[in-house]
């Protein structure tokens, strides 16, 4: 049996219903698993974000083992901590991480650090299509309390009002990556 290999590929408006098995993925988290099944083609279809997924393939085959979605937003100025946003029109252009997660059998593997993995990698692409097109600000909800600690050690900051949402500047992520 051949070592397995990992690569992203983006979730494609009307992709082939056969070309990723996404009932197969479970991160431990239903409402993650189920927005994936779901929720994922339709918002892709829709053009509401994108999704990202993290591909194992051994030999001939291929399973879902991660994903991340993003979108387009803005971020209002009152809302964040003055020391973020000081020199901001009231409004500024955003992008979201609205999911990101990992396979309960990828969670496993501590050395490899996964999430950690396709948290930089959802950050690499949020910062390119910064880039491109605009972007002050990456926001992301961390949606339970367990996620905080996580999104924190990777530089996160929390807004100090809602303590689920969470905050990285896109010149700091992009600082971060040696860009």
């Amino acid at each position: 049996m051949s070592n397995p290999t990992f690569h992203v590929a983006k979730l494609a408006p009307g992709h082939d219903p056969g070309a990723f098995d996404l009932e197969t993925f479970d991160c431990g988290e239903p409402t993650y698993n189920e927005w994936l099944v779901r929720h994922a083609a339709t918002s892709v279809g829709a053009g509401v974000c994108a999704v990202y997924l993290l591909l194992e393939t051994t030999g001939q085959d291929s399973r879902v083992v991660g994903y991340y979605a993003i979108n387009p937003t803005q971020v209002i100025r009152d809302d964040l901590p003055t020391k973020l946003s000081r020199g901001w029109p009231q409004a500024v252009p955003a992008w979201r991480l609205g999911k990101l997660a990992v396979h309960l059998d990828l969670r496993a593997d501590k050395d490899a650090q996964w999430g950690r993995q396709l948290l930089r990698e959802a950050v690499e692409t949020i910062v390119g299509v910064a880039d491109a097109g605009g972007g002050k600000v990456i926001v992301v909800d961390a949606d339970n309390h367990g996620l905080l600690d996580f999104y924190l050690r990777n530089g996160f900051k929390s807004t100090g009002a809602d303590d689920l949402t969470l905050y990285l500047k896109v010149s700091t992520a992009r600082a971060a990556l040696g860009r």
